[in-house]
């Protein structure tokens, strides 16, 4: 291989598709990027052996065409630290060299008959949603969802497709994260598929709009045991997780006899502020609505208490209840909604934070024990 490429838009490429390759593994070539010279282009690819992710850069020129395997830790950070408008790569069975002003550098390479093989997106999708709809979505949820827990489905995100409408849903058995939006385009039926949540988190940090190109829409392939996405010349591609995610449609309350309204921003603000005095083993803050006023209150064993009031729009009668203020800032930092509608029950029952149209986002929150 010998090719001469842009410096930046590489070193853009390679930070995307080093998103997965920087994991332990037993597997030194999951540690590596592969590169494809062919036709005007070079094709990065990446995998961590579950997701897999693949993009192209246009190459100012190709002498020789050909692909090498390249342990990613080296070759991104000698990137980084060229100045060069334009480098030039090429490649024999030991060597990946890389040339700038001044600069040369050899990387042992590895064979890329070992590099595991990716799917191709194949035929038509099956369907088709605006990217930027499909960011909001995973936004709205991922944080949500269980890490490192012995219930593997829960690590996942399910996608949930009921028509011309594709539901988002995470959850860690305390919280739930719900969202909504219109398919584009369809041509399968409905389903449920469980995706990794480090897949969706590749996808929120290097999927964007292709430059120039108006509306951003992004193809979605489901098969049996994998879940391919594709927008542009990007190709995300991950392994589907097994097992059944929880019937999450029966923790969602069907009633309430209290709803509060509030500026998210105001609520934000405050929840941060009273949880400036918890600590791990005291994480809990007391929410006190009353009509026109809510009373958020916090105390630290041997450091302190806090009391900030807010005013607040509420029906009902008054209620305390108590919330994790982690769950709380987690969702009132990404939802988009100048103000956010509270529905309670009672203090020993969930909470759920939404906006006016539920299919859009809602959000059910564990309440949790205080000690006064």
């Amino acid at each position: 291989m010998k090719t001469i490429l842009p410096r930046q838009e590489f070193q853009d490429a390679l930070n995307a598709v080093a998103t997965l390759t920087g994991g332990r593994t037993t597997r030194p070539i999951l540690g590596c990027v592969k590169l494809n010279a062919a036709g005007e282009q070079v094709e990065l690819s990446a995998t961590d052996g579950e997701a897999g992710l693949r993009l192209s850069v246009p190459a100012l020129s190709i002498e020789k065409e050909g692909e090498i395997v390249v342990p990613a830790d080296r070759l991104l950070p000698i990137i980084r630290e060229l100045e060069d408008v334009e480098i030039s790569l090429e490649s024999d069975e030991r060597y990946c060299i890389i040339k700038g002003e001044g600069s040369e550098f050899h990387i042992f390479v590895m064979d890329p008959v070992d590099f595991p093989p990716l799917p191709e997106f194949e035929d038509e999708p099956d369907l088709i949603i605006d990217g930027n709809e499909l960011r909001r979505m995973i936004s709205l949820t991922l944080y949500a969802a269980a890490r490192e827990t012995s219930r593997y489905a829960i690590n996942g995100v399910l996608w949930e497709k009921h028509d011309k409408r594709l539901f988002v849903i995470a959850t860690d058995g305390r919280r739930l994260a719900r969202a909504g939006g219109v398919v584009s385009k369809s041509s399968s039926g409905n389903f449920e598929v469980i995706i990794p949540a480090k897949a969706m988190s590749v996808f929120e940090r290097v999927f964007a709009p292709v430059r120039d190109a108006g509306d951003w829409d992004v193809q979605i392939k489901v098969m049996p045991n994998q879940v391919i996405l594709r927008t542009g010349d990007r190709i995300l591609s991950t392994v589907l997780v097994e097992g059944n995610f929880p019937k999450y449609d029966d923790v969602i309350p069907k009633e309430h006899s209290k709803r509060a309204r509030i500026g998210r921003d105001v609520l934000l603000g405050a929840v941060k502020r009273a949880a400036l005095l918890t600590t791990e083993d005291s994480r809990a803050i007391k929410l006190a609505f009353e009509e026109e006023l809510l009373v958020i209150t916090s105390q630290a064993p041997e450091q302190g208490d806090a009391r900030v009031e807010v005013p607040v729009s509420y029906e009902g009668e008054p209620l305390t209840i108590g919330f994790n203020p982690v769950f709380l800032n987690d969702a009132l930092r990404v939802i988009p909604f100048e103000e956010v509608i509270i529905d309670l029950h009672e203090n020993f029952r969930p909470g759920v934070l939404r906006g006016e149209d539920k299919n859009e986002f809602l959000y059910v929150i564990m309440p949790v024990s205080l000690s006064t």
